[in-house]
Order: structure tokens, then sequence, then C-alpha cells
């Protein structure tokens, strides 16, 4: 499919890209929501295959599920000639590769230096995607590497670091980190991040903490840039 290429590069803006790593019951998807990257304001789309986001607002927002890539693709080029904030799902498609790049195309197309809303894109379990963790090709590679000229700001989600290309962890800016399976998971993120390895394996999922009911919380990690640079924190999926 032929797209038209992103336009009007800006160098002025920041990197912004964020990866999401952790076991089951970690918070990840709850903390795209809760965590202050996307705003009310923000213009998001999502490849969300499993339709984690459909039934819980982002920001105060819908978010609307698209069940073709015609479908999505059509609105998120409209939605994209507008101010607005809006939030728009690609779900219920295959996890290959060959669908990550289609969508990648299609959200490459759609950057704009010079537009007033940058455009944040979710990709959930990105590890499904991929073929091979040391390098993420096509534009899907592109959207990490060169994104942030066209306002584009990256937003992935996945369970082990090293299963996902190292594009994805070299170019995000922001890591947040939950609680791992084993401590050969939390070895691989310390060596990465420096972030200190008894900070991570005394990280506790929600799962950990299922005797709590609806006040369970989750822990985690957030990496900053910058050497050292991380704090510690809670997240509630209740909230």
């Amino acid at each position: 499919m032929k797209l038209p290429n992103p336009v009007n590069k800006n160098n002025a803006h920041n990197a912004e890209h964020i990866c999401y790593m952790g076991t089951t019951g970690s918070c990840k998807t709850t903390a795209i929501r809760q965590l202050n990257f996307i705003e009310r304001s923000s213009q998001v789309v999502m490849f969300d295959p499993y339709s984690e986001h459909i039934e819980v607002p982002l920001k105060g927002g819908r978010v609307q599920a698209c069940h073709s890539f015609d479908e999505f693709y059509h609105k998120a080029w409209f939605a994209r000639k507008k101010k607005a904030a809006f939030r728009l799902a690609l779900v219920e498609q295959e996890r290959t590769r060959e669908n990550l790049e289609l969508f990648a195309n299609m959200v490459w197309s759609l950057g704009d230096g010079h537009h007033p809303k940058k455009l944040h894109c979710v990709i959930e379990e990105l590890a499904k995607f991929t073929n091979t963790p040391s390098k993420l090709d096509g534009l899907a590679g592109e959207l990490w590497t060169g994104g942030r000229g066209f306002g584009l700001v990256m937003h992935a989600t996945f369970q082990r670091g090293q299963e996902v290309p190292k594009t994805v962890l070299d170019e995000s800016k922001y890591v947040y980190v939950g609680a791992v399976s084993s401590r050969r998971n939390a070895k691989y993120i310390s060596d990465y991040f420096d972030i200190p390895i008894e900070a991570i394996l005394g990280l506790q999922s929600c799962v950990d903490r299922e005797h709590l009911g609806r006040k369970k919380f989750a822990d985690y990690i957030l990496k900053s840039p910058g050497l050292g640079k991380w704090e510690q924190g809670k997240i509630y999926p209740k909230r």
C-alpha cells in the first residue's frame, strides 16, 4: 500500500517515546491510562488486537474501535485534519509482522512536524509481532528512530525486555518497569537501564496482591532520561 510520507520534519520536538514492560498483572496497560504521558487533549492511535482499551476511557476520552485497516486509516486521516482530541484503536487483527508494518505505514503517513498536536501511537504486546531482538526494521522501526521529527510519540507494552528489538529499548526515553518473572529478566533490565537489580526484584504485581481484592496494586519503577534517574511508585488498576 502506497501512502503519503510524513511532512514538515521538525527537529525541535523532544524525544518522548515510552515503553512499558512487566509480567502479567504489572499494570502496563493501566499505566498508559494513568500516567501523564498522554493528556486529555492528546490525539491517540492504537494497535490493540485484544481490545484492551475499548472498555475503559483514556484520559476522559472514549476509545473508538476500528475493525479494519481501511476504517482505521479513513478515520485517523480525517481526525488529524483537526485539532480536537481523539482515540482510535485498530482491533481484532492477527498479530503478525506484516500487520504491524501495515499499521506502521499508516501511522508514519499521519506524521506532521508542524501539527499543533503530537500523535501518540500505542502498540500493545509488541514482542508478539517481532521476529528478532536485534533491530526493528521497516517503517515500524522508523516510527521509533525517525518519528520524533514528525510529531510522533511511541508507546509499546511487552513482558520481557530481551524479547523486543533493541531499537525500541534504545529509543525509549522513559521506561516503565513492572514486576518481572525471573532473576534473569531483572538482570537484563538492570544492566540495560542502570537500575539496581534488587529494586527490580522487589517489585510486586497485582497478581501477588490478589488477596487485597479491589484494593490491590502493582509496584513500578519509572526510568527517566539520564544515568541513574529512576523513581518507584504504585499503580491501582481500579482507580
